[in-house]
């Protein structure tokens, strides 16, 4: 890879001219509100944004939005080709390199950057960093948001980093908030059913592709994420046993927590504005999760406190979410033995993963029909919206979608819904009543659509002529008025 870690690779950030700096920048909602203004009415590409200077906060101690927030940032640090960034040429590239990939376990290390400095017993305070408060109608600061919390499985001892929310209770006390079915609840709830105390970390100023593997739901159950950042770095990621909770903690990340949770022991967490745009967990009342009890916090020198900022789309990850999940489900899809898909891409405005689009050659009758129901249950924690067009339209190009889902589709054959898939407490059509009994979350399910905009296999022949360009066309033209469509295309 070409860069060592987050610092690395923001130098190279700077040099391609995708850094803004901010200082003066307070840690409540002004911070967060600069990125969400910059990711909705800025020009693409969106930068990264490090803040420094921070009222009530020593210079040096900054933080950082929208890490993979550009095609060049995410293709510079899954090691993709960097000439060509549009979309969906990203996502392609990331759908054949990750097929590739082979599992690469940590490397351990004595040290590294990350024990520079650490902080235990009364000398903890969380708040030391600049961690922001996000919106306007939270009630608290949140200190992980572009991080990995890190676990260890009780049973079989596989090590699982995932991204849920990480809330501030007070100087050393935290708040873990991951929803039904992801790696982090089932082992959680391990520990729990077992009256066992839970070791945990978060680690945050992550080295891109940590981040990456974290915060996507594309690693299966029982292998590590380290393992997986190790195949796309094509090295091991070092990692430090950590000496208060046992875990492996990653020796360049900027900031590391360790702590534990105690069996039975919750604290009101929320409410937060999520990924979609919604507070639509219970709306703006809290809800119990597990309390987190500091132990020791590890950290560089001048720390790095990485950020996203969650919002109405689009924001800083819905893009990064885009391209993995188009390159996952292209890969399931493979892994069914379906032929004749041709790309796949999910939309920002979708949140990434809500709504998805496949372009494929229709082979055979049916087709598009299967291809949407595989589709449709990626990501497995949530979903909404799958569309199959065909090879002549772009996936990625949503004026394209929208044009074939109307003109295409007799919409009383070719819409499908299917009940009672998996879906969790932050659906947000689901009331909130419906949501709780009690304390207690309840399981929920929920409904996944598939919208078959292919022209009817049975007639495509005969099918009504297109009004458009021809390839031909467009290559003279282009070729002819190249002064004029230059500047304009």
């Amino acid at each position: 890879m070409s860069y060592i870690d987050l610092r690395d690779f923001i130098k190279a950030i700077e040099n391609r001219g995708e850094l803004k700096y901010v200082t003066g920048a307070n840690w409540d909602v002004e911070m967060s509100s600069i990125v969400e203004l910059i990711y909705h009415e800025g020009k693409h590409p969106k930068p990264a944004v490090i803040f420094d200077e921070i009222p009530g906060y020593p210079r040096g101690y900054c933080t950082m939005f929208g890490m993979l927030g550009s095609t060049w940032r995410i293709a510079r640090a899954l090691g993709l080709p960097e000439d060509n960034v549009e979309p969906l040429k990203v996502a392609d590239n990331w759908y054949h390199r990750s097929k590739k990939l082979q599992p690469i376990p940590p490397g351990f290390v004595s040290s590294g950057p990350v024990m520079e400095n650490t902080d235990t017993g009364e000398k903890i305070n969380i708040l030391r960093f600049p961690i922001p408060r996000f919106h306007e109608l939270d009630r608290s600061r949140y200190f992980g948001t572009l991080h990995a919390v890190i676990q260890k499985d009780p049973d079989s001892g596989y090590v699982n980093l995932g991204t849920y929310r990480v809330m501030v209770v007070d100087k050393n006390h935290l708040a873990l908030h991951a929803t039904w079915g992801v790696h982090g609840n089932i082992i959680y709830n391990k520990y729990a059913e077992r009256k066992q105390v839970m070791p945990v970390a978060i680690a945050t100023g992550l080295e891109p592709v940590l981040w990456w593997v974290s915060c996507h739901m594309d690693t299966p159950w029982g292998m590590s994420e380290y393992d997986d950042a190790g195949a796309i770095k094509g090295a091991p990621v070092e990692v430090i046993e950590g000496p208060y909770s046992g875990l492996p903690i990653p020796a360049w990340a900027e900031i590391v927590v360790e702590g534990e949770c105690q069996p039975g022991e919750y604290v009101d967490e929320g409410p937060f504005g999520e990924w979609h745009g919604y507070y639509a967990n219970r709306g703006l009342a809290t809800v119990p999760e597990p309390l987190i009890r500091i132990k020791a916090v590890h950290y560089r020198t001048n720390p790095i406190l990485t950020c996203s900022q969650p919002a109405v789309p689009p924001h800083v990850f819905n893009l990064q979410f885009s391209v993995s999940d188009a390159a996952a489900i292209r890969r399931r899809l493979e892994s069914y033995g379906i032929p004749g898909v041709k790309g796949v891409w999910s939309h920002y405005s979708g949140s990434g993963g809500l709504f998805n689009v496949v372009s494929i050659q229709q082979l055979y009758s049916g087709h598009a029909v299967q291809v949407g129901t595989i589709a449709s249950q990626y990501p497995a924690h949530m979903g909404a919206y799958t569309v199959v067009v065909e090879e002549d339209i772009d996936p990625s190009n949503l004026d394209q979608v929208l044009w074939a889902m109307v003109t295409r589709a007799r919409l009383d054959r070719q819409i499908h819904i299917i009940p009672n898939c998996h879906t969790n407490n932050v659906h947000t059509a689901i009331p909130p009543s419906e949501k709780m009994a009690g304390n207690k979350q309840k399981l929920l399910t929920a409904a996944r659509v598939v919208i078959d905009a292919c022209r009817d296999l049975s007639w495509k022949d005969e099918w009504y002529p297109i009004a458009r360009m021809s390839p031909e066309l467009r290559t003279r033209l282009v070729d002819k008025w190249k002064s004029v469509l230059s500047g304009l295309l």
